[in-house]
């Protein structure tokens, strides 16, 4: 089966805003700090369980609220419900949606002036009883073109506006008729462009396909909207939550299917739906088997081990310095060992970005966690074998790794510090390449320290390098990291500023290797070193873009850029 998944298909921007604020209150939460939402923060079961487990509960009684941390909901609220919780004593964090606050502003500055206010949308929806609080009781709620007709004709001051979720040639239809009846009246399209966007592309997919699936939650205003721009369309739509909801027998009746999802919906949810619908027919069960193929070895962190098993070769290529297959199996056992114990730590993360990945691990857990010990053990003893001083920096290399989660013990006025290695921002992202370079350059050629412009070399290249894949991985496991709070640089910064930070740092890399050799620093090698940073540069630009995050055969790309360029060091080193 062909499946076609919307480019506008996951998070929107007031969702992944909402989610950010809700995670740094539960970062920040002090000791006994009571949290809740005002209402389902947003309309999607899966991420509200999440903050749930985070101790994050839904109240939906304004006494309920007293004296907690209560985070107003994308939807926003009336007014007057903020004056209530405020007199309540509860301390509030603003999660509303920006186009929604843009409508609230436009309402409440109207209504001052006097101004009657028809607001296109669904009565009970949360998003329009906070649009209604900002009337001052002139406020009107229609959903139908007829209804028009309804309205008092005496009014002189009439604003239109929409919920930001409606249906797009529904508030066209109703704003022609509005303006024949007020030709005086005020129009604002306050339909969010996301919206627009997402039902555009709906349409456009119908032409394409034999039917439409829409991922989302059934009570999801904008989702429900995407149902109906899809039933417009005369195609077969089906309005899931989770792939459980998807029947084989039906859609084995297509041969090529739409999918799009309401702006609430985690992206692993959407990918799950379109590899339960490619795994349908027996041809694309076969690709499936590949995709499956591609998942163990990454699960199993193989490409990690192998990755940087071909590091020292990599830097052996760079400086000319002798190497020997003990420091290979030193660097893979050291990465293996240490990505295997830190697996827990992001299980939070990875349960929303891949579920299959994190149940994977749940079952192996015993597996990774012996395997990890006899790694740690090998890798300390062929470092005590290449000399003592490499076995004493592979210990210093080790014990962060093994303290990541540990907290450090730190003067209480010493709060705002990251008590834990974990906590520091962007750890991930810089302290994965670092480690990886370290135990590649120092405990393989530390007996070359009076060279000490090459190794710096060999370091700072494979430290680049490595960020780049760690930061292109990064992109993809992007939304459960905002979910569950982890600061990678891709959260921290933003992808846009992540991207163009990253394409940064491969431009630096690309001058500094085609420069090399001309300061007498490194060997030619690093000419051919221009083609992975050229892959990782393209990587950047469909990795920045690409909307299924997680994807087994994007990662395993990623990483295969590495290991390709360590089997051309091995080729060269033989060679040379």
């Amino acid at each position: 089966m062909k499946v076609i998944v919307a480019k506008t298909a996951g998070f929107c921007k007031g969702v992944r805003d909402a989610i950010e604020v809700t995670m740094d209150a539960i970062q920040k939460r002090q000791e006994g700090e009571d949290i809740c939402t005002f209402g389902p923060l947003i309309h999607n079961r899966q991420v509200l369980m999440m903050l749930q487990k985070k101790g994050v509960t839904e109240e939906n009684r304004i006494e309920n609220c007293a004296g907690k941390k209560v985070i107003i909901r994308a939807h926003g609220i009336p007014p007057h419900t903020r004056q209530e919780l405020h007199a309540q004593g509860s301390a509030l964090l603003d999660a509303t949606c920006k186009r929604v606050a843009k409508v609230h502003a436009a309402i409440k500055r109207h209504a001052r002036r006097g101004y009657y206010t028809i607001i296109v949308g669904d009565t009970d929806h949360a998003e329009v009883i906070g649009l209604l609080g900002y009337t001052e009781g002139r406020g009107i709620v229609i959903n139908r073109p007829e209804q028009v007709r309804e309205l008092p004709a005496d009014w002189d001051k009439v604003l239109l506006v929409a919920q930001t979720t409606q249906n797009e040639e529904v508030f066209n239809e109703i704003e022609s008729l509005f303006l024949e009846k007020y030709p005086n009246g005020i129009v604002k399209n306050t339909i969010c462009d996301s919206t627009q966007e997402r039902q555009a592309e709906v349409r456009n997919l119908s032409t394409k396909v034999e039917a439409i699936i829409i991922v989302g939650g059934l009570h999801s205003g904008n989702t429900i909207r995407l149902v109906e721009v899809a039933h417009d369309c005369s195609l077969p739509t089906f309005h899931v939550e989770t792939e459980a909801d998807l029947d084989p027998e039906t859609m084995a009746r297509y041969s090529c299917v739409g999918v799009s999802a309401g702006a609430s919906t985690p992206n692993w949810i959407i990918r799950n739906i379109v590899e339960f619908l490619e795994a349908i027919s027996p041809e694309e069960g076969k690709r499936f088997r590949w995709k499956s193929v591609l998942e163990t070895l990454a699960y199993n962190n193989i490409y990690i081990a192998l990755g940087t098993a071909l590091l020292p070769v990599v830097a052996q290529a760079l400086t000319g310095f002798q190497g020997k297959v003990s420091y290979s199996i030193m660097a893979a056992t050291y990465a293996f060992a240490m990505h295997s114990l830190n697996i827990y730590l992001d299980r939070d993360a990875i349960q929303l970005n891949d579920p299959g990945r994190a149940e994977f691990y749940q079952k192996w857990r015993f597996f990774f966690t012996i395997s990890s010990i006899v790694s740690l053990a090998l890798a300390l003893l062929f470092a005590l074998v290449i000399g003592v001083y490499s076995f004493f920096v592979m210990v210093v290399l080790i014990l962060p790794g093994l303290l990541y989660t540990v907290p450090l013990f730190l003067p209480a006025w010493w709060e705002r510090i990251p008590v834990k290695i974990k906590d520091i921002p962007t750890s991930k992202t810089f302290f994965v390449p670092l480690a990886w370079a370290a135990v590649s350059v120092i405990p393989p050629f530390l007996s070359h320290i009076t060279d000490f412009g090459r190794l710096v070399y060999a370091f700072l290249v494979i430290f680049l390098l490595s960020l780049a894949r760690t930061t292109l991985l990064d992109f993809l496991a992007v939304q459960g990291d905002r979910l569950v709070g982890k600061e990678t640089l891709v959260v921290l910064a933003g992808e846009r500023k992540t991207a163009f930070f990253l394409g940064g740092i491969l431009a630096a890399l690309a001058i500094s290797l085609l420069l090399g050799p001309y300061a007498g620093v490194t060997s030619r090698f690093s000419w051919f070193m221009l083609l992975p940073v050229v892959t990782y540069a393209l990587y950047l630009k469909t990795g920045s873009e690409k909307r299924l995050r997680e994807d087994p055969l994007y990662e395993s790309l990623i990483e295969f850029v590495l290991i390709g360029t360590g089997l051309a060091a091995l080729i060269w080193n033989a060679l040379v």
